[in-house]
């Protein structure tokens, strides 16, 4: 019965050292970064009563006959599960989610914890609030952090532009007026099919319509021919012409032929024959007829455009008066004829008597026929001309009827303005007002100024921003001066201050894009900024303590160390929440945050208890029965024994 009574102490021992176990998780069901642990038992040394044996040919095999010596404690394992991130707001309260432990040091030794209640002692030195340890760098160094840096000013080396330009916004164009399309008209002609001389009898009469006028009569009379039953063709023309008007009748070839005194599509000739035919006898067409045009060319004559009503004769004068594309005005006399002083009889002439007159543009006569005049320079131009006949003039041509109009509103193509603050060596900001101007399609100029008095710019011009079909940017064809670098030399200053203008990737649309549609462009970005002192501090995933100044910048001070160890349940508890490499737990692999195994930072939260309450209270009630059950055989043998001790009674 000794064996019963060892047994049952053993249970007893073993149960009392689980609820020890059990009691420390409730303990610490409240600790940052505490890992749970767990109980396992394990069976004593059995004492063999008899040995199996082994089957015979006769006999089967038999078991041994053992009987245990009680239960010890087997092992005692950290549950190494993540514990909840609770949220405390503090900068410096960290935590690690995923493998890994901070770096602390006493100055000798390192040791190791789930838990970051860091702060910045008196002599800079980041520590934890708990030990006092301290906190160790990527580098195995202390971290020290001087709140009372500052940060040195940095001038501005670069200004980015995002944003769309709009595709179809207005090219840079040059101001253009001109003419309708003008005609080289050829009159309304009936031949005559007959040949002199011409049977005609006194009283005889024909009409004609000449260009939709109202119908003329010619009546051939006797007295007007030497012989009217043998008329000749001269007779008969002079004979027309002195009774109508609108048409020209002339003797070819001993025939007759009529033609309109106007050209063109306009002109018409519709003769009726009367009294006695003599239209059949001359062997005029009663057919409708119609004049021709084809679009006018520089020999085209000035008594051939359709509204030429009555043809110039040398010394009639043409009166030209306008303004040029810079704005000067223009007057002067075009004087028709071919002969000393005088200009010319076709409409190229004229051309070139009034080009002579605009230097800052350009006269040119289209394929259409159509007269033009386009100003050299682009942009807005105040381009006129206008064309008056003298008062006393042969000819007359109606020009108000063929108007220089403008056809082309000149511009100096769209512009975007924008402007960002940049900042000099001495950190002083300054604004640069930024402007881009469309010079050509899928082409941009970007030209830089500054206010008044305060600076120079040595090249404030970025030239030939280009860009793709598909809208992505190109490149900046611009060199020398049109590079994509601006300089500046601020007032009170001596130094050059060079700034690379920053329109994205080639190719790619991460800067600037040129699509059809809204102008969103604009100066977004620069990197330079004034002097600042240290405000904050921030701790980012990969453990990277940043400094955040009052001038906005963010700077990497230094970088917590996060070790990994290839069995972390191994690690033995050396308290206030520290832990100390151990043979089981293996060497520490130094490193850092989101390398290797190690987890990454959180900030501003501290990893909770992983004890599971639930799951620790069932433990409490396993261990309180099993010490229970092995009191009861205690008792049990001691009973046993008390009736073998009355046996000697």
């Amino acid at each position: 019965m000794g064996n019963s009574l060892e047994a049952g102490v053993s249970g007893l021992r073993a149960h009392q050292d689980m609820l020890d176990v059990v009691g420390n998780n409730l303990a610490n069901i409240n600790t940052p970064g505490f890992k749970a642990s767990r109980v396992t038992f394990a069976d004593l040394i059995s004492e063999t009563v008899r040995t199996g044996t082994a089957p015979t040919a006769t006999l089967g095999g038999t078991n041994p006959n053992q009987i245990g010596q009680g239960v010890r404690v087997g092992s005692i394992e950290q549950d190494m599960r993540q514990g909840g991130l609770q949220t405390t707001g503090r900068s410096l309260d960290l935590s690690l989610e995923g493998e890994g432990y901070f770096v602390l040091s006493d100055g000798t030794s390192d040791m190791y914890s789930r838990v970051g209640t860091f702060g910045i002692d008196s002599d800079n030195t980041l520590v934890s609030t708990t030990s006092g340890l301290r906190v160790q760098s990527a580098t195995g160094e202390d971290i020290v952090i001087d709140v009372d840096s500052t940060l040195p000013a940095a001038a501005s080396t670069e200004v980015n532009f995002t944003g769309n330009l709009d595709a179809l916004a207005s090219p840079p164009v040059a101001a253009q007026i001109a003419t309708p399309p003008l005609s080289e008209g050829a009159p309304a002609t009936v031949s005559g099919a007959n040949g002199a001389p011409f049977a005609l009898a006194d009283g005889q009469q024909f009409t004609l319509r000449a260009n939709g006028q109202a119908a003329e009569v010619v009546t051939f009379r006797a007295v007007d021919f030497a012989a009217i039953g043998a008329a000749t063709a001269a007779e008969v023309a002079a004979a027309i012409n002195a009774q109508l008007s609108g048409v020209v009748a002339s003797d070819v070839g001993g025939t007759v032929q009529l033609a309109s005194t106007q050209t063109g599509n306009g002109s018409s000739l519709d003769v009726d024959d009367g009294v006695g035919n003599p239209a059949f006898t001359l062997g005029l067409s009663t057919t409708l007829t119609f004049g021709t045009e084809v679009p006018a060319t520089a020999t085209t004559q000035l008594n051939d455009l359709p509204q030429n009503s009555s043809d110039y004769v040398p010394g009639d004068i043409i009166d030209v008066a306008g303004l040029d594309a810079d704005g000067t005005p223009v007057s002067a006399t075009f004087v028709y004829g071919t002969g000393v002083g005088q200009n010319g009889t076709t409409l190229g002439d004229l051309t070139a008597f009034v080009q002579g007159l605009y230097p800052g543009s350009t006269v040119s006569i289209a394929t259409n026929g159509s007269v033009q005049i386009d100003a050299v320079a682009v942009g807005e131009s105040p381009l006129q001309l206008t064309l008056t006949d003298g008062p006393v003039n042969a000819g007359f041509t109606s020009y108000s009827s063929i108007p220089y109009a403008t056809t082309v509103e000149g511009n100096d193509g769209a512009i975007l303005e924008t402007s960002i603050e940049v900042i000099d060596a001495q950190g002083s900001p300054h604004a640069v007002l930024f402007t881009l101007h469309k010079t050509a399609p899928n082409q941009w100029e970007v030209t830089a100024t500054l206010p008044d008095g305060d600076g120079t710019l040595l090249d404030g011009d970025v030239q030939g921003v280009r860009f793709n079909d598909d809208g992505s940017f190109d490149f900046v064809s611009g060199i020398g001066i049109g590079d994509p670098n601006i300089e500046i030399v601020w007032a009170g200053t001596t130094a050059t201050q060079t700034i690379t203008l920053d329109f994205g990737a080639n190719g790619e649309f991460s800067g600037l894009t040129q699509f059809g549609g809204a102008m969103t462009a604009g100066a977004t970005e620069q990197d330079g900024f004034g002097f600042g002192t240290l405000s904050s501090l921030n701790v980012n995933a990969a453990g990277e303590i940043q400094g955040v100044y009052t001038n906005g910048q963010i700077q990497v001070l230094d970088q917590l160390g996060i070790t990994t160890f290839a069995n972390p349940a191994g690690l033995s508890k050396i308290g206030d929440s520290l832990l100390a490499a151990s043979p089981s737990s293996g060497a520490p692999t130094p490193g850092v945050a989101l390398s290797g195994r190690a987890g990454k930072v959180v900030a501003g939260a501290l990893e909770g208890s992983n004890v599971d309450i639930a799951l620790e209270f069932t433990r409490l009630i396993t261990a309180q029965r099993g010490f229970q059950v092995n009191s009861r055989t205690i008792t049990t043998t001691d009973q046993m024994l008390q009736e073998l001790a009355n046996l000697i009674r």
